[in-house]
């Protein structure tokens, strides 16, 4: 039922979107990690409505995890983490820092929008948010939203949208970590309190020799370096509270590649955010300016390839409960993207995203009904509307039936529109309409839930020797998830469907296993906890070969098995442990590329209050 004090959630979401996060984690606090089960925690989720609602009573497909769920996980980076969750499959060009491809319900890695504290994240040239690189250890909160979402965030929530909260911390935090493959790492996360100003940074680094990522082209090991940077400020003022925030992320990794002899990249991340948000009698707003920076520089023993692209963008939205049981929320966001260097020419450098959005949530005793649109003014496209449309029905206590039904839309990224010798300046947006049908059952015990879903992609982007359009791609799927909890026990399982088609020839899109399950099992005493993993995905087709046409073997069946454990030596000390692929198994989900054997990782905390 939609029953949580509608101010609360009103004061939550008037916040960006680390301040939002840090009011619900005041009405559960996670922050001080004790790697409690996943369902001890009633989440909230910031972002689906881009308001503050009980996870229960959001009309989508929502996971969350507080930073208890992400530590007590011991996963060794954010692809491994986001895989293990329900609709999601992870293709992976080696280990960690290579390229790392995330399906979220069947969609190409950008289709799913990249938010880092509330703010579009990812490269332009790209199109999206290479994930491989965005560590762990600077992640206070993931919000993962399966469907689209263009409706209120715009271009690239075809699929899905993962909304990042970076740390948060309200103590003083010490990690380390080592593990196989050369592994090592350590951060620090600290905070300050001055009457109405607070205060937080954090740092850390990692590494890690890696291990062979392409064993048919280049005998070596393809490891990775990195170090990165958080701080922040809130001030509470008479006119609205005010918010500043840093963060620089960098790093140098090795890969292989048949197409070169550049084999390695430097990156560079920053982003600057600055916020505000007051309440005006019954009305939140907020306002929130930003600055992100994308390089990344590949380069051989004889040539380098730089490319840096900037985004600035301005966002400003508003709440209220118009009357009793219907909420407003609107408001406008504005972008410019930029290529501002490249290692080739382009034919265009920049383009400029204006948008106005609004929706409202209904609330007739059992009925919730849903609704929201925006509209996008893209200077090279002109303009896009997209809309989404949502019901749920009480049925009882304790079961719910929803349904929807949303649009989305994708621009192509520089590199599509204008990258010498792969370019297709004629590209069209892709555009998708999806349908969602979902009972879900809660009680403090058990959660339950059963999807359908289906998507279609029109003007879907492929390609290899050139981007194109193709006609009509088609997705649809099943996702069955059921949580439970026993005294100290916990069994998180989910099983997800997938069947997808490029009707242009007949195959399905690659990458993407028809079969997935994913069980973690958990038992949590005084002061130790352990846990057990098992993941399975059918075999998945690998595509076509670029010059017969003939179709390469599919990428094996395979289930991975892991163990953990959890110490707490005194009430501020914590020892960690971790094996993975525990069998060593030997598989690949990207051809050619290989994968971790068995692995173990040991990390110690040591948390202040």
């Amino acid at each position: 039922m939609f029953k949580p004090a509608f101010a609360a959630l009103l004061v939550a979401s008037c916040y960006p979107a680390g301040a939002s996060t840090f009011v619900a984690a005041s009405l559960n606090d996670t922050s001080i990690v004790n790697d409690t089960p996943d369902a001890a925690v009633e989440h909230i989720s910031i972002y689906a409505n881009r308001t503050a609602t009980l996870q229960q009573d959001v009309l989508a497909s929502v996971t969350v995890l507080e930073r208890a769920d992400i530590v007590a996980r011991q996963s060794n980076d954010l692809p491994e983490l986001l895989a293990q969750l329900p609709g999601i499959n992870l293709s992976r060009d080696g280990g960690r820092g290579q390229n790392s491809s995330i399906y979220v319900r069947g969609g190409n890695t950008g289709h799913t929008l990249v938010l880092v504290d509330g703010v579009r994240s990812g490269s332009a040239t790209l199109g999206y948010k290479a994930l491989s690189m965005v560590p762990l250890e600077l992640i206070e909160r993931i919000e993962v939203i399966r469907g689209p979402r263009a409706a209120w965030y715009g271009s690239d929530a075809l699929a899905g949208v993962i909304a990042i909260t970076t740390r948060r911390s309200r103590a003083l935090e010490l990690h380390g970590r080592v593990g196989s493959y050369g592994q090592a790492g350590a951060d620090i996360s600290v905070s300050q309190q001055l009457e109405r100003l607070t205060l937080r940074a954090s740092a850390g680094a990692s590494q890690a020799d890696g291990f062979n990522a392409q064993p048919a082209q280049d005998p070596d090991s393809d490891g990775y370096q990195q170090q990165y940077l958080k701080v922040a400020a809130e001030y509470h003022s008479y006119v609205g509270l005010w918010t500043a925030q840093a963060d620089v992320n960098s790093g140098f990794n090795q890969f292989d590649t048949s197409f070169g002899r550049e084999d390695e990249t430097d990156t560079l991340s920053r982003a600057y955010l600055l916020g505000w948000q007051q309440q005006l009698n019954s009305w939140q707003h907020q306002a929130q300016l930003s600055r992100n920076l994308d390089s990344d520089t590949t380069f051989g023993p004889d040539s380098r390839s730089p490319f840096v692209t900037e985004r600035d963008e301005f966002s400003y939205q508003a709440a209220s409960e118009l009357a009793i049981g219907l909420q407003f929320v609107g408001g406008v966001n504005w972008y410019q993207e930029q290529v501002a260097k490249s290692a080739t020419a382009y034919e265009q450098t920049s383009r400029t995203n204006r948008a106005i959005f609004a929706g409202v949530n209904y609330q007739l005793n059992l009925l919730q009904l849903e609704a929201a649109a925006r509209h996008d003014a893209i200077n090279q496209y002109g303009a896009e509307t997209t809309w989404q449309l949502a019901a749920g029905y009480q049925l009882t206590e304790h079961w719910q039936l929803r349904a929807s039904r949303g649009t989305a839309f994708k621009v192509p990224s520089f590199n599509q529109l204008y990258f010498p010798g792969f370019a297709n300046p004629d590209l069209k947006p892709e555009q998708s309409i999806s349908d969602e049908v979902a009972l879900s059952y809660l009680t403090s015990g058990l959660t339950l839930q059963l999807a359908w879903f289906e998507r279609e992609v029109t003007n879907l982007i492929q390609g290899v020797e050139q981007a194109e359009n193709v006609v009509l791609a088609t997705v649809s799927g099943l996702e069955f998830s059921l949580l439970k909890t026993w005294q100290q026990w916990s069994s998180n399982f989910s099983y997800s469907w997938l069947d997808t088609e490029n009707r242009s020839n007949g195959f399905k899109l690659e990458r993407r296993p028809e079969n997935t399950i994913n069980w973690r099992g958990s038992y949590t005493a005084d002061n130790w906890s352990a846990f057990i993993t098992a993941d399975y995905q059918s075999a998945s087709f690998q595509g076509l070969d670029w010059f017969s046409g003939d179709v390469f073997p599919q990428a094996p069946a395979h289930t991975l098995w892991g163990v953990g454990l959890s110490y707490d030596i005194t009430p501020q000390l914590t020892l960690r442990a971790r094996l993975a692929n525990v069998t060593d198994k030997d598989y690949y989900t990207s051809r050619g590329y290989a994968t971790a054997g068995a692995n173990f990782g040991l990390s110690v905390s040591y948390i202040v209050q």
